[in-house]
């Protein structure tokens, strides 16, 4: 028997890959979720594969597109127990959405473990969009389901909790596929619905029907995009246009930016057709240090792990960002490095009325001035900033642009009638920047109409159990372990590191751990280990002692003045010395 598994997400890849001794028939593991399961089932057709395994809305799709029996990968009492677990204490609305198979069983878990974790059953997938949008409006924020759930959610913003498969589901997958293979008939066939439309025109034609199905394509779309149609994501961008009427974006595949532009075909509003063509913004693809993110990209939006916050000053943050995102004035946000500051730049954007167009991130501290002599050149092609092409620019660590490339953008941006919204961030006190002539003050200014702060990972102690618990239910599902939670012990532990990297440094620091833990809760020896081997950077950031010792002082005074955003009141109180005293020795 030859049995290929088709696996939505890698963690059941690697689950199956380690079982794949004690199988009797030929098995072959790939991953591919929806689209691209099709794809390999596809592939599957013309290898002399008997049966397929898969999972979820992914196997289901794939019996409606091939012949071959499929066998699903259920989700069973263990699998919902041990995700229920690892969420039980965690903060927040949580809800269980999924079809029945997956929902009443949920229920029945939930009411044996008296968690007040609400279910709601779908019947087909286009109802997932409807019920998460109904429950982000009641406050929740973490949904538990398949991956279609869990993507539908990440998309809005929510956080996702995939319900994995164990070994107990995977072995009766295995005994059905036995049974099936018995008692059925290998059927095979091939269709092609292959229809030529404007076959000489150099962009790719392709129409869908109202069922999400491609109905007609043309040569150029068959050699250069058929491939990638999982990428492309067409079939939302099809939901798009039949909402909608029409629609556009331009997204990155394979090293190359594709303008699509989709309309309901004249006088057939049942077909959507798209235009595929390469962007023009594939001439700033090889300029280091730029970077285009797709409005296709469920990850521009999912900030799950800073939404997930008892933190005041972290809360404040998102509330703003939440109302500036239907703002069309600049923002300046700022914050220690690693706290996330460009995934709150995408939060704003995605979630702004440019969301259909890129968001362009340019890393200030990567690009060479010659290249910001081609980006800042109005007359040519690489002036980016200006394209009709992209929703908004993020200008990532502004402050460290040279004084000459500031000269030149902000002449620039005050010429250029611009289409995009602007963000910057920084990551030092910019004002000192300022002070010291390091930094335009016009630029700032031009920049800064709004302003947000990111406290740092240290200053959200409150938060690193919440956290963690979110990290480890990521490297659950890209590692294939099943931990379930982490002990107090090593909690106190991770709230009394000092994170100089944030949560940049703590998500690989969990991801260490989680490769270390062998048991189903990670103890305080796990992260230990871990902690012991990481060497702390040095703060370069000093005070010059030389000279006497009012030169000293004056030099402190000043260093709190800059940090306090010369603001004479607060520094005051931070030196405890009067106001008076303050002026007199500022003067």
């Amino acid at each position: 028997m030859k049995v290929m598994v088709i696996a939505p997400y890698n963690g059941l890849k690697e689950l199956i890959i380690n079982m794949k001794e004690n199988v009797d028939f030929d098995l072959q593991v790939e991953v591919g979720d929806m689209e691209k399961g099709v794809a390999l089932a596809r592939e599957a057709l013309t290898n002399g594969t008997d049966i397929i395994i898969s999972r979820g809305g992914t196997a289901e799709l794939i019996q409606k597109e091939v012949s071959i029996p499929v066998v699903e990968v259920e989700i069973s009492g263990y699998d919902m127990l041990r995700v229920l677990t690892l969420l039980k204490d965690y903060p927040g609305k949580t809800a269980i959405v999924g079809f029945a198979s997956i929902s009443e069983s949920a229920a029945t878990v939930c009411e044996i473990l008296n968690a007040d974790i609400y279910t709601y059953t779908i019947q087909k997938e286009d109802q997932v969009e409807e019920i998460l949008i109904k429950l982000k409006q009641e406050g929740y924020n973490v949904i538990i389901g398949d991956v279609i759930t869990v993507r539908e959610a990440e998309r809005m913003g929510l956080n996702g909790v995939l319900l994995t498969s164990g070994r107990e589901s995977v072995l009766k997958a295995f005994q059905n596929a036995k049974k099936i293979y018995a008692y059925t008939k290998k059927l095979k066939m091939e269709f092609l619905v292959a229809h030529n439309i404007i076959q000489n025109e150099k962009a790719g034609i392709v129409a869908y029907n109202q069922r999400l199905q491609p109905v007609y394509s043309n040569l150029f779309y068959q050699e250069n995009l058929d491939n990638l149609r999982d990428k492309l994501n067409l079939e939302h961008l099809v939901k798009e246009v039949f909402q909608k009427g029409e629609f556009q974006t331009l997204i990155f595949i394979e090293n190359e930016y594709w303008k699509i532009t989709g309309c309901l075909l004249e006088n057939n509003s049942e077909l959507a057709v798209f235009r595929i063509e390469r962007g023009r913004l594939n001439n700033e693809k090889d300029i280091p240090g730029v970077f285009i993110i797709s409005p296709d990209e469920n990850l521009s939006v999912n900030i799950t792990n800073l939404m997930i916050s008892k933190n005041e000053k972290m809360k404040y943050a998102l509330e703003m960002a939440e109302k500036y995102s239907r703002i069309e004035d600049s923002i300046w946000i700022t914050g220690e490095k690693g706290t996330g500051k460009e995934k709150l730049a995408q939060y704003i954007h995605f979630n702004s009325s440019k969301r259909q167009y890129p968001l362009v991130v340019f890393h200030c501290d990567i690009i060479t001035e010659e290249s910001w002599s081609d980006l800042l050149n109005e007359n040519g092609d690489k002036a980016i900033i200006s394209s009709a092409e992209i929703g908004m620019v993020f200008f990532k660590n502004i402050d460290a642009l040279s004084v000459s490339v500031q000269k030149q953008l902000i002449d620039y941006l005050l010429k250029s009638k611009l289409n995009c919204r602007l963000i910057a961030s920084s990551g030092h006190n910019i004002l000192s920047l300022i002070e010291q002539g390091k930094f335009l003050h016009e630029l700032y200014y031009y920049m800064s109409h709004l302003a947000l702060e990111l406290p740092s990972l240290n200053e959200r102690k409150e938060d690193v159990e919440s956290l963690a618990r979110i990290y480890i239910n990521d490297f659950n599902v890209k590692f294939g372990k099943q931990i379930v939670g982490i002990r107090e012990g090593a909690i106190e532990l991770l709230k009394n590191f000092k994170w100089q990297g944030n949560l940049n440094q703590f998500k690989e620091v969990i991801g260490e751990i989680m490769l270390v833990a062998n048991n189903t809760y990670i103890e305080y020896d796990d992260v230990e280990k871990v902690l012991k081997r990481i060497k702390m950077p040095i703060d370069k950031e000093t005070i010059d002692l030389s000279g006497t010792l009012e030169e000293i002082e004056q030099r402190i005074i000043k260093k709190v003045w800059l940090e306090e955003g010369m603001n004479n009141t607060r520094t005051a109180e931070r030196l405890n010395i009067n106001r008076t005293t303050l002026w007199r020795k500022l003067k």
